[in-house]
């Protein structure tokens, strides 16, 4: 959710002194928004922006005046919702609604406080019907700020429905800034959820509150999925070494600017639902150490199952152990890291093909259990067709494996690798550098397959995830 009173103003009209006895102004200072006025007076948000003909209830200006209907009935404000940042506890939460801590904490069924998590959606009931107050009109406006807009402090969570352009134009801010903010090279790949940083704006009022060594943190999306990548953004205000944990691991950290650092959480398939810390270790120059942990929450993908039959000169290839044995040798290479990055923006697709077999599905071979996950996507392209390399980068391996046959992985830098398997050819010698786009090999049936086929990985910090999310999704 937006909150309220954290946006570039929208024009509006200014309404003159009433002169409806009914009526009165009140004048918005620094700290207001139009969730807390109207509670002041006993309004509904709803009310209010009618009665002033506003048409985006998000956007306030210090010093703007607002018509006040004081005939109003007393009512109680109906719910709004909230969702968690970084750096939000209840305590803040509860500080910016203006509401009670523990009635926060009841009316959410909130167990343990210390566990709130990012992207956690909270119901906010105002406490009580509030009588309208009786003041004086005031035609004052309050003095202009002076204060420096900065280029960090609010964002936005995409809804359902909106687009980059309705984004900007709510905020006053150009499309192309607002890209740049969030490295977003194709503006029509966002997505439910996704977090913007809003360029050149600063929130009056901030529920958020990270340790003085965080200048920002951001997580992407809030709600990490099995099997699929999440993306940690840290500013810090000084030079710092930046160490990162997540689900028992020490994630490798990406420098990405002056004091600026990226991290990968890769969710291995099979992960629990639950709530896991995330834990961040800040040295400074100075020697100063700082340990922030915020609570992450993962939830189940849900990528359904598939039963396979293999010929009988392929069955035994379906034994547990020489999966293992294959996977050993991929976490081998492709749980490297390389502080040299080659992808920029999406990834391509490897094949001009149909999908025919998603990511994550767990199978079953032969009428056995379903107990084994598809860790790539399958692309049914036609024998001897074109593979592409899905973005730039190194080959780190042209090799024949049991399963996946004859492969080629690609490094793409910062953690990143892709894998093309089942090849009937390969055209490139470990070592190559190959740009997007390059033909590398072409389709085939080699390894565990039961036709032809490409099979497709996307490996990140040594784990497989959905590679068709670093299709959509512009990573960092």
């Amino acid at each position: 959710m937006v909150l309220m009173g954290m946006m570039p103003i929208v024009a509006q009209s200014t309404p003159t002194a009433p002169t409806d006895p009914n009526v009165t102004i009140h004048v918005v200072q620094r700290g207001e928004n139009l969730f807390r006025i109207a509670l002041q007076y006993g309004l509904t948000v709803d009310q209010l922006a009618r009665a002033n003909g506003i048409i985006s209830v998000n956007n306030l200006q210090v010093g703007q005046r607002l018509l006040i209907p004081l005939n109003a009935e007393p009512i109680l404000n109906p719910p709004t919702t909230h969702t968690v940042q970084p750096g939000e506890t209840i305590e803040t939460i509860a500080l910016f609604y203006q509401i009670d801590q523990a009635r926060l904490i009841q009316q959410n069924g909130i167990t343990n406080p210390n566990q709130l998590y990012i992207g956690q959606v909270l119901t906010i009931v105002p406490s009580e019907a509030v009588t309208p107050a009786t003041i004086e009109t005031t035609v004052t406006p309050a003095p202009p700020t002076t204060d420096t807009l900065t280029t960090s402090g609010l964002t936005h969570v995409i809804q359902r429905g909106e687009t980059l352009f309705t984004i900007a134009q709510n905020y006053g801010v150009s499309m192309a800034d607002l890209q740049t903010a969030n490295n977003i090279t194709d503006p029509s790949v966002i997505y439910f959820g996704q977090v913007l940083v809003i360029p050149g704006v600063q929130p009056v009022v901030d529920s958020v509150q990270l340790p003085e060594a965080i200048a920002s943190l951001d997580v992407t999306p809030l709600i990490l999925t099995e099997g699929k990548t999440g993306r940690i953004r840290l500013t810090t205000r000084s030079a710092s070494a930046v160490t990162a944990n997540f689900l028992n691991r020490d994630l490798p950290v990406i420098t990405n600017g002056p004091d600026t650092y990226l991290i990968f959480a890769a969710i291995p398939l099979n992960t629990p639902e639950a709530i896991y810390p995330f834990t961040l270790t800040i040295t400074e120059t100075s020697g100063a150490v700082i340990s922030y942990t915020l609570n992450l929450q993962v939830v189940l993908g849900y990528y359904g199952i598939a039963n396979i039959t293999l010929p009988a000169d392929r069955a035994a290839l379906i034994t547990q152990s020489v999966d293992e044995a294959e996977l050993e040798i991929l976490r081998g290479i492709m749980g490297r890291f390389n502080p040299e990055r080659y992808f920029d923006g999406p990834l391509s697709l490897p094949a001009a093909a149909p999908m025919n077999s998603p990511f994550g599905q767990r199978r079953s071979y032969n009428g056995g259990p379903a107990d084994r996950s598809h860790q790539g996507a399958d692309f049914a392209g036609a024998p001897g067709s074109p593979v592409k390399a899905a973005a730039s980068g190194r080959i780190v391996m042209t090799d024949t494996l049991n399963i996946r046959g004859t492969s080629v992985i690609i490094d793409h830098g910062w953690g990143v690798y892709t894998n093309y398997s089942h090849l009937s050819e390969r055209y490139v010698n470990l070592g190559d550098f190959v740009q997007t786009g390059q033909v590398i090999g072409t389709v085939g049936s080699s390894g565990r397959a039961t036709g032809a086929h490409l099979h497709w990985e996307l490996w990140v910090n040594g784990v497989p995830v959905d590679p068709m999310q670093w299709v959509y999704q512009a990573f960092p």
